[in-house]
């Protein structure tokens, strides 16, 4: 035996040849299409998500897992080694479409050894702890996980012949870029539902023809229609319904359930964006969303309509969300420990109420100036270790954040001096979470920090005087948000090269600057003061006034707000006790500091607030009353309108299907057909009467009935005379009397059956 002999002996025991004639698609041409949308979906959702620039090769990724699956499933090699073939493809099929698919010009040898050394960079800095930048590792990830996706999915279903695996593994990546997602994926994963379940019809259907042929059944020519007609019609059933059912008492159980893991999920995720920090994908498409993270240069499209209006003794900038984690690209909020209650600083601090009268809800945030204490919605606050501050206030249940609320802060009334004699000396974890920045931030921007402000004495001067730095020419604010440049940080890129934007561009230079001095900061997105109407007494808040300002930490005095931005005015603070006049940020005349008033004791107002903190809501009646108007009654409703429509069509159709019968012959299909639904169908060997006393012994109350109706209908078919008006008259109302008796045992065998598909 020569060399080529030997190899083709050896090629051929490690990949056996696929026999042509077994090659096929399992549910035929009508399925292909149709299997192609379902794994479709998860690729082109990863597209709609823009996570990363790099994109367009995943649908291409998919069909080729798609074709690479069939065809080891269809072959005879074993099931270990065409995994190992498969991911082997799949590893060189990424590379090369991410190669391919990557910007830039040059050879394509170059462009390989650039993702090379990308790749080789990523591994570096997630190995030496810091937060790795570059996207290009979390591409190839996504590709991976489209690769195999499709993979197991189409040689599962090509050798055993199995849906299922295409549709969970396909399925669990979608829900899980749906969910992570920024953008609004529900379209891509109502088409994936519709698709996945055309799709079971038709591979059942298929089943179905393979066990007739083996049993040499024939079925009616319109049988496969009619099986496909009915699974498109509880196809459009499941998904409308899935759409208005409200949200019910298990919820609760899951919520329990999910605070058991909450914590080392949060742990991965911490670690997770370390690994991709440079991802985030859109911050908001349309109008404006306070998500756990925001990409700066996205363009917010904001429009005029009102969001809130607010009733306040003054103006003052209504807080959603804070960041903690600056990427080099976009900001996150890292910080998502749930907390009942907190130990807000209240040095130099008075409380400030605020009813808030929500027309456009943000998820379940719930608004506050400055540092939210309570609400009188139920509440939790999202909070870091430390639980001396929060980075939000949610509402427990979706619905509570819309609607009318009132929220209690602690907002601070501390004066220039106070604040410059403030102790530089952090917590440690105030330290490693608000003086982080990522290894990646050019220098330029460290040595601008330190040529800015390290003359300046003390923490106070610094923040102020950087704060009106970057208020001051050459730097303008424009509507206009411009994107940063790839491979540019964009506060190096706001800094040196555009110096007019957006305000998330001016409060993240603020907050990187002052972190480079050793200064810890953050960055606050929510709304301005807004306009206020005299004639209701209150600020109308439209989607336009959407901002973004910075606060930075002083020992003991908590977070202080500074507005860096030139289209608002700057926080109104005293000098030297000195009442100023001036407004605070709002630009409407009020007060944005939550009112002027003389600097009292500490001592008191601590002692006002825990007297405060300790009064009840209106005690358990109170508290009940809340809970039942925050009940959203209007997906029941619609639930409800649903089933009467369904219920409504479902008589329809049941009487539609005897409207060839005569009235006697009618009443009798009628019952035949709903004894079936209740369990006690017809044999087809049992006569007329046969019948009527097995069913009458089943259901009691359907004896009479049902044997009147018996004797109908045998005088009808078998007498010469027939049946009469007054016999006919009698079946219709005996047919009556049956069903009454029979439907009432239709709502139990319903629930028996469901019953029997959860076990």
């Amino acid at each position: 035996m020569n060399v080529a002999a030997r190899v083709r002996s050896v090629l051929n025991a490690l990949f056996p040849p696929i026999d042509r004639k077994r090659l096929r698609f399992r549910g035929g041409w009508f399925a292909l299409p149709i299997y192609l949308v379902v794994v479709s979906m998860y690729p082109l959702s990863l597209e709609h998500a823009d996570w990363v620039d790099i994109k367009e090769q995943f649908w291409w990724i998919a069909i080729g897992g798609v074709i690479v699956g069939t065809l080891l499933g269809n072959g005879r090699m074993p099931f270990r080694r065409a995994v190992l073939s498969g991911s082997l493809v799949g590893a060189l099929f990424v590379m090369l479409a991410t190669t391919f698919a990557a910007p830039g010009a040059g050879l394509f040898r170059d462009r390989l050894v650039h993702l090379a050394q990308l790749v080789n960079n990523w591994i570096t800095q997630v190995l030496a702890g810091e937060a790795a930048s570059d996207p290009t590792v979390f591409v190839l990830f996504l590709g991976a996980s489209v690769w195999a996706a499709t993979l197991v999915g189409s040689f599962v279903l090509a050798r055993r012949g199995r849906i299922w695996d295409a549709v969970i593994f396909n399925g669990a990546c979608l829900v899980v870029n749906v969910s992570v997602a920024l953008t609004n994926l529900y379209p891509d994963l109502i088409v994936f539902t519709l698709a996945v379940l055309v799709l079971l019809v038709r591979i059942h259907i298929v089943n179905l023809q393979e066990r007739w042929a083996a049993q040499n059944i024939v079925p009616s020519g319109d049988m496969d229609w009619r099986l496909l007609r009915g699974g498109l019609t509880w196809t459009t059933v499941l998904v409308i319904m899935s759409l208005l059912t409200p949200r019910v008492g298990a919820a609760e159980v899951l919520n329990g359930a999910w605070s058991t893991f909450e914590t080392p999920y949060h742990s991965v995720e911490a670690e997770w964006q370390r690994f991709f920090a440079g991802v985030s994908g859109p911050s908001r498409l349309r109008g404006v969303s306070f998500s756990d993270s925001i990409r700066l240069g996205q363009a917010p499209n904001l429009g005029d309509r009102v969001i809130m209006t607010v009733e306040a003794g003054a103006g003052h900038f209504w807080r959603a969300v804070t960041y903690d984690f600056y990427t080099g690209a976009s900001w996150r909020n890292t910080e998502t420990d749930k907390a009942d209650k907190i130990a807000v600083p209240t040095l130099d601090r008075e409380k400030f109420d605020a009813r808030f009268d929500i027309i456009v809800p943000h998820s379940n945030i719930l608004f506050a100036a400055n540092e939210p204490l309570r609400a009188d919605v139920p509440y939790q606050f999202y909070t870091g270790t430390d639980k001396s501050y929060s980075t939000s206030l949610r509402a427990l249940n979706r619905s509570q954040a819309s609607g009318v609320y009132s929220v209690t802060s602690m907002v601070s009334t501390a004066d220039k001096a106070s604040l410059r004699k403030a102790a530089t000396t952090y917590p440690d974890y105030i330290r490693q979470k608000y003086l982080q920045l990522p290894s990646t931030l050019p220098q330029r921007v460290k040595d601008q920090a330190h040529k800015l402000l390290d003359g300046i004495a003390n923490t106070y001067d610094r923040a102020e005087y950087l704060e009106t730095w970057l208020r001051s020419p050459p730097f303008q604010y424009s509507a206009q948000v411009s994107a940063t440049p790839p491979g540019r940080d964009p506060v190096d890129y706001f800094l040196f090269d555009l110096k007019k934007d957006f305000c998330e561009y001016f409060a993240s230079a603020m907050v990187v600057m002052l972190r480079e001095e050793g200064i810890p900061a953050r960055l606050v997105e929510g709304f301005t003061t807004g306009t206020f109407d005299a004639t209701i007494a209150q600020y109308v808040v439209r989607e336009q006034d959407a901002h973004a300002w910075v606060e930075a930490y002083f020992p003991q005095y908590g977070w202080i707000e500074f507005e860096p931005t030139p289209s608002q005015a700057p926080f109104a603070r005293v000098d030297n006790y000195q009442t100023l006049g001036s407004d605070g940020g709002s630009g409407d005349g009020t007060d944005a500091s939550g009112g002027a008033g003389s600097v009292r004791d500490a001592s008191d107002r601590e002692t006002q607030i825990d007297q405060g903190a300790d009064q009840g809501d209106g005690g358990p009646a109170g508290a009940v009353a809340a809970v039942v108007r925050a009940i959203d009654p209007r997906p029941a409703l619609g639930l409800l309108g649903l089933l009467l429509a369904l219920l409504v069509v479902a008589v329809a159709r049941f009487n539609w299907r005897f409207r060839k019968y005569g009235p006697i012959e009618s009443a009798w299909a009628k019952t035949r057909l709903l004894a079936s639904y209740v369990g006690y169908g017809p044999h087809p060997s049992q006569t007329t009467y046969e019948f009527a006393a097995s069913l009458g012994a089943a259901i009691p109350e359907t004896r009479d009935p049902v044997r009147s109706l018996a004797e109908v209908r045998v005088r009808e078919r078998y007498s010469p005379a027939g049946a009469d008006d007054d016999a006919q008259d009698a079946a219709v109302i005996a047919w009556h009397r049956a069903a009454s008796a029979m439907l009432t045992l239709l709502p139990g065998r319903i629930l028996r059956f469901f019953t029997r598909l959860g076990r």
